[in-house]
């Protein structure tokens, strides 16, 4: 009697706890390369992004207070006085210029055509702003700008050269002034470096030291009057 015989399946083997120990291994090194590849870029990026920021608002803020500044006293009779200086400060420029409209964009017709713009620092919110006449509320015009210095370029002798650059103080005769020296301490807004460093920041006769992870820079500009002194007015 014949009898067929069926061939039994082959036992199938399982994975050894050795095999996926390496497995699990391999996978972890793949993720972490992963991982810090993007960590990595969003890192790059994000200083990168703080920096462009920085620059950008450092070199804005200068430029409008060059142009700020830079028509101080004009008028086309040559008799107004460029800056009001009792109502300027350490942290404040108020200029006055003969101009259709302040720095706010109000028309300046109430008040004889002359503007009279407040460049401020506002240390608790980290702007630059102005205030024009008949503005309720002054206009940031630059953020993340940590500190301001102005110093005041005096002529005593008619010769159109500054002698001295003197900080402010209310008894600054403002028919003197040929020139204002500004700089400004500009930061990224948030932490962008990997670690912590001491820089110092040197803002003309002052020195301000930090020591976190922010990047910072200064910006500083020297603007020259017009000849007030020979009348704006005059050839």
């Amino acid at each position: 009697m014949n009898r067929t015989f069926k061939a039994l399946p082959k036992r199938q083997r399982g994975v050894s706890l050795a095999e996926l120990m390496i497995g699990l291994v391999l996978g972890l090194i793949v993720i972490s390369a992963v991982f810090n590849t993007y960590a990595g870029s969003t890192r790059s990026s994000r200083f990168s992004k703080g920096i462009q920021q920085m620059q950008e608002n450092g070199r804005y803020g200068i430029t409008t207070i060059q142009r700020g500044i830079r028509l101080a006293g004009f008028s086309p009779t040559g008799d107004l006085e460029p800056f009001d200086i009792p109502n300027s400060s350490d942290t404040d420029i108020v200029v006055r210029v003969t101009d259709r409209f302040d720095c706010n964009g109000n028309d300046t017709t109430p008040f004889g055509g002359v503007a009279v713009n407040r460049y401020s620092h506002n240390v608790v919110d980290g702007t630059i702003t102005c205030l024009g006449n008949s503005a309720t509320e002054p206009m940031p015009i630059v953020e993340g700008v940590e500190a301001m210095r102005v110093l005041w370029g005096i002529n005593a002798d008619d010769d159109d050269v500054p002698d001295q650059f003197i900080p402010y103080n209310a008894a600054i005769d403002p028919d003197e002034v040929l020139a204002l020296r500004v700089a400004i301490l500009v930061n990224s807004g948030e932490p962008i470096r990997s670690i912590r460093g001491e820089e110092r920041h040197v803002l003309f006769d002052e020195e301000i030291v930090t020591n976190d992870k922010v990047a910072r820079n200064v910006f500083t500009t020297t603007v020259m009057l017009r000849n007030i002194n020979n009348g704006w007015g005059g050839s």
